[in-house]
């Protein structure tokens, strides 16, 4: 295993020496780029994003998966530029707001998006365009001096109040992210890692971590049982990341089909515990171990790890060990407001808080610190189990986790409450096997008027990303307010569950 590196490109350029032949990136069609190719490209677009734009500038990319998108995960930060990564997912209006609010130098990415943004078309080069081409092959390859604080990455996540947050983090921060799980996962060195989830995600970290252990790195435009199949079997994919959900859909085929994954080894999933059944399912089925990892956009990926022999303990009957999120890698704090520190002492429940190299910078744009003396206050409550786990008892109650992807109720209400026959509307999450949570919407409606329920799903179709819209459409007489006026979700919550039988 390499040193520590504190520098995102850097974890390239170390490979490139170490094990310059290996495949670095193998593209959806089987095409390879071996580190030293890699090492190269990433050096090539630096230099062609330095002579377009000023240090410090932001370089928007809006791409599925892909090989170029990988260069500029690296180049970019190279440059001395900050990365701005834009959910692909989201509506045209959605992406649009934070390039406002962004004002990138550059854009960056595939034509399916770019060509649905007009305020960046004077600045946008897309990936199959031969400037792009030009500049992965023929650039000088300019260095600038890149320190450890320099600003790297600027991803945007939901905050409780649901207005969009940009979080920014530096090359320390999110290498240490790296490190940590590199060694809370144990992460092997070579192998062949497949990442379903998109790289604007802080998900994508995962690509630096199997890098980083010189191992080969897969990036799918999107999970498909089939496909997946397809790659791990083709590629010899050795390792994965996966929701619960994807695990549901594989497992699912994989009996349909009576399809076996030799070469899998490793599958690590987060947003959400794993359901007993679900893990024991997939542990009758799949010769793998189990990672999981709790983490956020803030800490620029896990700091929490459980694996795979806990998750066999759990799969047994210890079903309390699954629904804990594991132990604090060595090189971050985690402790309990008021109940001790992240060594297992304190066992009651309050907010989790966290401390540590891999916290983001800073808050965009202000550049507000994250923490609070040090701190990450995360608005997750949690405790310490006896045996020094995390538990996370639950998220903050306005962010809905569905499928992986972290909705704001207050986002889904917004779009319902332009709809003339709704009064009213709360929006909460309610547990679902498949999903981890579904979004339910509770509305009272407008006097003499009952909307159909998948017109008002299409109506949020039509103004936010599709995957924001309500599964469950629930209409009340009323809904329950607090003695200040305000609509008491806890109480809206208990009779989502109840009516739907959750």
């Amino acid at each position: 295993m390499t040193a520590r590196i504190d520098l995102i490109h850097a974890l390239i350029s170390s490979a490139a020496a170490a094990v310059p032949e290996r495949p670095a990136i193998i593209s959806a069609d089987g095409a390879v780029t071996t580190f030293a190719e890699f090492d190269r490209k990433v050096a090539a677009v630096s230099g062609w994003v330095a002579e377009r734009t000023h240090r410090g500038d932001r370089v928007a990319v809006i791409a599925d998966n892909s090989p170029e998108y990988a260069v500029a995960y690296y180049a970019v930060p190279r440059s001395g530029r900050i990365l701005l990564l834009i959910n692909q997912r989201l509506s045209p209006a959605e992406q649009a707001a934070q390039l406002a609010s962004t004002d990138p130098a550059l854009a960056i990415g595939d034509t399916r998006y770019l060509q649905e943004l007009p305020s960046v078309a004077d600045r946008a080069v897309t990936f199959d365009a031969p400037e792009w081409q030009r500049a992965e092959r023929d650039s000088p390859g300019i260095a600038e001096p890149v320190a450890p604080d320099d600003p790297a990455w600027l991803l945007f996540t939901s905050g409780s109040t649901g207005a969009p947050k940009g979080v920014l983090h530096t090359h320390r921060s999110i290498t240490a992210a790296v490190w940590g799980t590199v060694a809370g996962r144990s992460v092997a060195s070579g192998g062949v890692y497949l990442l379903p989830f998109p790289m604007c995600h802080i998900a994508g970290y995962n690509m630096l971590v199997h890098h980083a252990a010189h191992s080969t790195v897969l990036p799918v435009a999107a999970f498909r049982p089939e496909t997946f199949v397809a790659a791990v079997n083709t590629h010899g994919v050795t390792s994965c990341s996966l929701a619960p959900t994807m695990l549901h859909s594989l497992l699912t085929h994989l009996d349909d089909t009576d399809t076996a994954l030799p070469t899998l080894r490793d599958v690590a999933y987060g947003s959400a515990a794993i359901p007993a059944d679900l893990l024991r399912r997939a542990l009758t089925r799949l010769d793998v171990g189990f990672h999981q990892g709790y983490g956020m956009t803030e800490t620029g990926g896990n700091v929490t790890f459980l694996g795979p022999a806990e998750h066999r303990a759990g799969a047994t009957g210890a079903d309390a060990v699954l629904a804990s999120a594991g132990r604090p890698h060595p090189d971050v704090e985690v402790r309990i407001a008021g109940a001790g520190s992240g060594d297992g002492s304190g066992r009651g429940a309050g907010e989790i808080l966290i401390r540590g190299a891999q916290v983001a910078a800073g808050l965009w744009p202000d550049l507000s610190p994250c923490t609070v003396d040090g701190w990450l206050h995360t608005g997750d409550v949690g405790r310490f189990d006896d045996d020094g786990r995390l538990v996370v008892l639950d998220r903050s109650k306005d962010v809905i986790i569905t499928g992986g992807e972290n909705v704001t109720s207050r986002e889904v209400e917004d779009a319902l409450s332009t709809h003339p026959d709704v009064e009213h509307v709360a929006v909460v999450g309610v547990p679902d096997e498949y999903w981890g949570e579904a979004i339910c919407a509770v509305i009272a409606a407008a006097e003499h008027r009952r909307p159909q329920p998948d017109e008002l799903i299409d109506h949020v179709r039509s103004r936010i990303a599709a995957f924001k819209r309500p599964r469950h459409v629930l209409f009340v007489d009323a809904l329950p307010l607090t003695t200040n006026g305000k609509v008491a979700k806890d109480a809206v919550r208990a009779y989502a569950r109840t009516a739907l039988g959750r």
